[in-house]
């Protein structure tokens, strides 16, 4: 005779599953790609004025596509201020960090900027999210993974992340 505890705990553990699988899809079968190289490292010297990160969103589909969050990946002394949406207009040189606001090089679009939560997007998008970062002071170094982008594409939900990994903390990129 089976002990009752082995019974309960594979049928509980394939509902939390479902329930995960039902919920959200895992990036890699997701619509949108976000940054075209991933794994790129970049640091900044945070101080005490905010930075400006990029990250390209890639689609040329036809799903109606809305960002939903955006989430920090393992943050060290970093936190997220806001998150823009700006089109970049086919600049060879895409917008990747730069200090917060952007708006000397890429005027234009910065004042063309919406939300990045709530950003929707139909068809082929030529857009970057500009998050906003801030060092929170708790360490020397600050440190992020990434980005963690949830977003739904007619509806259905995913997440997909950035490839963009950031250092720095005060004089470290000089």
């Amino acid at each position: 005779m089976k002990p009752r505890m082995f019974t309960i705990i594979p049928a509980a553990l394939a509902a939390v599953l479902a329930l995960l699988v039902s919920t959200t899809v895992l990036a890699t079968s997701g619509p949108v790609t976000f940054d075209e190289q991933m794994n790129v490292g970049l640091c900044t010297d945070f101080g005490s004025a905010p930075t400006a990160l990029g990250t390209t969103i890639d689609y040329t589909g036809n799903k109606t596509i809305v960002i939903t969050a955006v989430e920090p990946i393992n943050p060290v002394g970093v936190e997220i201020l806001s998150v823009n949406a700006m089109p970049y207009g086919g600049d060879p040189e895409k917008f990747g960090l730069a200090p917060y606001p952007p708006a000397d090089r890429w005027t234009d679009a910065w004042e063309n900027r919406e939300d990045g939560i709530g950003f929707t997007f139909s068809g082929t998008v030529d857009a970057s999210l500009v998050t906003e970062l801030r060092s929170t002071g708790e360490h020397a170094r600050a440190n992020l993974d990434g980005l963690l982008i949830r977003y739904t594409a007619n509806g259905a939900k995913f997440s997909a992340r950035s490839g963009i990994q950031l250092t720095g903390g005060e004089g470290d990129c000089g």
